[in-house]
């Protein structure tokens, strides 16, 4: 008998379980404040985000991303998916929701994000990484 399980691969330990939150909870936090400098402050220097239609690459073009969006965004909440966590990095898949409102018009979007988060020389955690699929439609 041949058994086939799916790879859904989870955090280990409870302590790695914990540092997945902290981190999911750390993004929505600084989402959900609406500045775009605290947004970008969760990025490395050399961060990539891969979105629908453009790739953003460095700190400033993050912060330009950023800043032409949040003032647009109502809602944000994100779920945390399959996460593999090792000693320096953290792979999370999550699941997010929220709103963009665009003068009278709101857009639901939901999406699914793939964040690479490193740790750095100092000790603080920076995606580095950030790969997202979004779907928006007006309601």
């Amino acid at each position: 008998m041949l058994l086939i399980a799916g790879c859904n691969p989870k955090a280990e330990t409870n302590k790695d379980q914990s540092l997945a939150d902290s981190l999911l909870k750390a993004a929505d936090d600084a989402y959900n404040t609406k500045d775009p400098q605290i947004i970008t402050n969760l990025y490395a220097d050399d961060a990539l985000i891969i979105a629908p239609g453009k790739n953003y690459w460095s700190k400033d073009s993050i912060y330009a991303l950023f800043k032409t969006m949040v003032p647009l965004l109502k809602v944000y909440k994100s779920y945390l998916g399959p996460t593999t966590v090792s000693t320096d990095m953290v792979q999370m898949q999550k699941y997010y929701t929220g709103e963009l409102v665009m003068g009278s018009s709101t857009l639901k979007a939901k999406g699914v994000g793939y964040q690479i988060w490193k740790k750095q020389p100092d000790n603080s955690w920076k995606i580095v990484m950030f790969v997202e699929s979004a779907d928006m439609k007006p309601y």
